[in-house]
Formats: structure tokens, sequence, C-alpha cells
């Protein structure tokens, strides 16, 4: 099973996933970056932080080849109340 590797980027930086996580193809992949973009959020809305800033999971693969950019934020809340999730964008 291929593993691939979810790097974390923001304006100001990159944090790089030393681990990675074995996974069937690259549709898990993505899926997988999606469901971390969106606790991400959650822990920025939940102690005050920008959820407005646009960030980024990077999808690698085991050469460090870039396979896929999920791209997120959280954008206004229509009615009022917390920030929610904007649909997901990805760039192959």
């Amino acid at each position: 099973m291929p593993r691939y590797y979810f790097n974390y980027r923001t304006d100001s930086e990159l944090i790089v996933d030393q681990d990675g996580r074995e996974l069937p193809n690259l549709d898990a992949a993505e899926h997988n970056a999606a469901e971390l973009g969106r606790a991400i959020i959650d822990q920025a809305a939940s102690s005050g932080g920008n959820t407005g800033l646009p960030r980024s999971i990077e999808i690698t693969d085991d050469s460090g080849e870039e396979l896929l950019y999920v791209v997120f934020w959280a954008g206004p809340n229509i009615g009022g109340g917390l920030a929610a999730p904007v649909e997901r964008v990805t760039v192959h």
C-alpha cells in the first residue's frame, strides 16, 4: 500500500509530515487531507484563531513528489454563528 505525506502550509510556514500514512490510493489520501483541514479549522475556531486564512495540505509520495494540494479555509456562516467550512478545492 502506498505511503502518503500530508504537509501543512500556511502563508508563513510549512510543517512537514515526517511519518506519512499508508492509504490505498490518492482518493483516500485526498479524503484524509480534507479531514485534517476540517480539524485544523475547528481547532482555530475553538481557540479564537483566524479561520479566514487560506491554508493547504500538500500531499506527497515517498519520493517527495507533490501529488495534490487540498486548499481550505472557513468562510462566514450565513445566519450568524461560527464560521462554516467552505467547500474544499483541489488542484491536481
